[in-house]
């Protein structure tokens, strides 16, 4: 990560020179020994801080450097998060939280999830470090649960459901509407099954979250099988995207079903599609 060295060691010279800054720990790529930084990789830091305001929406980050463009958005733990497009495209993600927030988080388990594939405490005033090896295990490859029987039937439910509405949207002409149900909504169901599909045949698969390297653990079939998935800005293109990704994920929500002896709701999947064909 030597693009960042610089905003680093900026950052920990803020941190000293400031009795508001309590910790500041690393994570991310920066940190994680499978499929480690690369020149595209972005620097994510939390920030613990009594003074939340001036971090996320005051000049406070400016001692880091020039920022181009920033913005906020909601993250773990109930807490905010700046992120920030340094001169030089250094993209700097910093999570900002109160003391009681950090603690909160890392006993509850909210900051597990971000943390487990490696973290790096640059500045430590409030005893963090012994807080966090406590706490969090460090893998290389972490170990996924798949969903319980009642989550996979109510997410193969709400799939073939949208399945018909933004068939609907489409025939009544509201394309805008259908192809964000298409290639949004109803791709993070599909996303969600690819992921459930994968752990259904290898428990120790590492499917990563939110679909990240998704083309090197789907497997090159489902990977193959995406590409006729996504539709161009166009009625045509968009039917025929939605029948390829109606048909890929009920080909997997059943083989999943049979892999972990679940009941696939055969009704839905089958309404849904006889639905399609009328239309």
């Amino acid at each position: 990560m030597g693009r960042y060295d610089e905003i680093i060691s900026r950052l920990l010279k803020t941190s000293q020179d400031s009795d508001d800054v309590y910790a500041a720990v690393t994570i991310g790529s920066s940190t994680r020994k499978a499929i480690k930084a690369d020149e595209y990789s972005d620097l994510d830091v939390i920030l613990v801080t009594s003074d939340p305001e001036s971090w996320l929406y005051g000049s406070r980050p400016d001692t880091l450097g020039k920022i181009m463009i920033n913005f906020t958005e909601p993250t773990l733990g109930g807490g905010t998060e700046r992120r920030m497009l340094f001169e030089g495209s250094l993209d700097v993600d910093m999570i900002v939280f109160t003391p009681e927030q950090m603690l909160a988080a890392v006993r509850e388990g909210a900051a597990a999830w971000v943390m487990n594939r490696g973290y790096c405490v640059i500045y430590d005033n409030m005893e963090i470090t012994a807080l966090l090896q406590e706490h969090i295990r460090v893998q290389d490859k972490v170990v996924h649960t798949v969903m319980d029987e009642g989550e996979y039937v109510n997410t193969v439910n709400d799939f073939f459901f949208h399945v018909v509405w933004a068939n609907k949207k489409l025939l009544r002409g509201e394309t805008w509407s259908a192809k964000m149900c298409i290639d949004a909504y109803l791709k993070t169901l599909l996303r969600k099954m690819i992921e459930s599909y994968v752990l259904s045949c290898d428990k120790n698969a590492d499917v990563w979250h939110d679909g990240r390297f998704l083309d090197r653990w789907a497997g090159e079939a489902i990977v193959g099988r995406l590409r006729e998935c996504f539709g161009h800005y166009d009625k045509d293109d968009i039917t025929k995207a939605l029948w390829n990704t109606e048909k890929l994920f009920a080909e997997l929500a059943e083989k999943t079903a049979k892999n972990l002896g679940y009941a696939f709701p055969e009704i839905a999947a089958h309404y849904a599609e006889e639905y399609l064909k009328t239309c």
